[in-house]
């Protein structure tokens, strides 16, 4: 028998578009500042802290930890990350990141009867507990900084599905490579990123990432972003850019419409 296609209430609409906001990384700063750089080997200096419209709260815990958090996806999807700084061997900076993820809130919120919902209504989400686990590599070339990522996302179903797990899938960009790992159990991805200043106050970010999803019927996904930054003053920075998605899915590759990247960080 085959099963209606659900389409999208508010309430699930709403939190397929927090889920999209946790998949996105917050947008980095210009070269050769710890500050305003969350998404490379450098950490925050201990005590200092972060916080963006949408981009997540960061504390510097030691010159050697920041932690970080979400405000706005807590309440349905509570996330712990840490970055740990290991050296700089040769000019190299190296750091890890950890992070620790309950989507269960989230996912059952796309859970809706009939016409209310991303996928149906008789699908009970497992409670899952997940984490990443990344190594990045940064180097300064000529004054930018340019950054390496490679490692993957674990996850457990603490409970079991209800129903075939292809029922709960989440089939959009940015959302489908990174919930990968809660319904096979693992994925791998890896990223190279370069930022650096434009004219004087103005910088630029390139990134470059690349997934893959043993188990899925559809097991690839690639992304790619262009960003634009102004450090406005001292601990304030507006950012601007676009991003891509391109995906297999179950029914085969799309290439997603440029998604806006908006933010402003404040930094104390």
């Amino acid at each position: 028998m085959s099963r209606p296609t659900p389409t999208a209430t508010p309430t699930a609409t709403l939190a397929a578009v927090l889920l999209s906001l946790l998949s996105l990384r917050p947008l980095p700063a210009l070269a050769g500042n710890a500050l305003l750089q969350p998404d490379t080997a450098r950490t925050l200096p201990a005590g200092q802290w972060e916080l963006g419209v949408f981009a997540p709260l960061r504390w510097g815990v030691t010159d050697r930890v920041t932690l970080s958090t979400h405000p706005l996806l807590d309440a349905v999807a509570p996330q712990l990350d840490a970055t740990v700084g290991w050296g700089d061997p040769g000019g190299f900076e190296l750091a890890s990141q950890h992070g620790l993820l309950y989507p269960t809130p989230a996912m059952r919120l796309l859970s809706k009867e009939g016409t209310g919902g991303i996928v149906p209504h008789d699908v009970t989400y497992p409670h899952i507990l997940a984490t990443s686990h990344h190594l990045l590599v940064s180097r300064e070339v000529a004054g930018h900084l340019v950054t390496l990522r490679a490692g993957g996302r674990l996850a457990w179903n603490l409970t079991r599905f209800d129903g075939p797990r292809f029922w709960s899938q989440v089939e959009w960009h940015f959302i489908w490579p990174r919930a990968a790992a809660w319904f096979t159990g693992w994925s791998l991805d890896a990223g190279l990123a370069a930022e650096g200043p434009l004219w004087r106050t103005l910088g630029y970010r390139l990134e470059l990432d690349g997934f893959l999803m043993p188990g899925l019927k559809g097991d690839r996904a690639a992304e790619w972003a262009v960003i634009g930054t102004w450090r406005a003053r001292p601990g304030f920075q507006l950012r601007g850019g676009l991003k891509w998605s391109w995906c297999e899915f179950p029914y085969g590759t799309r290439t997603s419409i440029p998604f806006p990247l908006l933010d402003a960080v404040w930094s104390w």
